[in-house]
């Protein structure tokens, strides 16, 4: 009976005032950076190389709000399990649990809008994509899409140009010294 109480005021415990979306429970530090939101969105979309997140990045680069949202609301649901002291089956519906997504979703964008200044929340996202991307064996795309190794200089440019305007006035010069004949052409008497 001990250690159902236990599972039971453990789960009433992280459900309250929802922390279990920090780092540190007791404390309440590290907001969304709770190791089961990265172990959630691992297992959801970052398995391997050839799963949804890896393989459909342009739409988890960085994770989307949404989804992390619906992981938070997965967490929770799993905590619910708990909430007797024994595990039971709980059906993730939407019925029950669309509105406890809408209140974490709803969290999200507040702590967006009040932490705007920092990005916090678009750094917390794209460390979450960052850090799934590496579970899943895969590099960063950080150097893919950052800046292209592929530098040419303005000189070459420069060169470009001069070479071509040199060439278009050899074409005029031998247009000139044949009497504006071109190869293959004949004066007609």
């Amino acid at each position: 009976m001990e250690v159902i109480k236990k599972n039971h005021d453990l789960a009433e415990s992280l459900k309250d005032g929802s922390v279990f979306v920090f780092k540190d429970w007791l404390s309440k530090k590290g907001i969304y950076k709770t190791e089961l939101l990265q172990e959630g969105i691992n297992l959801m979309w970052f398995t391997n190389r050839n799963d949804e997140g890896i393989i459909y990045y342009k739409y988890f680069s960085p994770v989307p709000v949404r989804a992390v949202a619906l992981v938070l609301t997965a967490i929770e649901c799993c905590i619910d399990e708990w909430m007797q002291g024994l595990k039971e089956d709980i059906k993730f519906m939407s019925a029950t649990y669309g509105p406890i997504y809408n209140g974490h979703f709803s969290s999200l964008l507040r702590f967006d809008e009040r932490t705007a200044p920092y990005k916090l929340l678009e750094k917390i996202c794209t460390n979450l994509h960052d850090t799934a991307r590496f579970h899943a064996g895969v590099e960063s795309l950080a150097p893919l899409l950052g800046i292209s190794q592929a530098h040419i200089e303005d000189q070459a440019f420069k060169d470009t140009i001069r070479e071509y305007q040199l060439e278009e006035q050899d074409d005029v010069e031998a247009n000139n010294e044949s009497g504006g004949l071109i190869d293959g052409d004949e004066e007609e008497d």
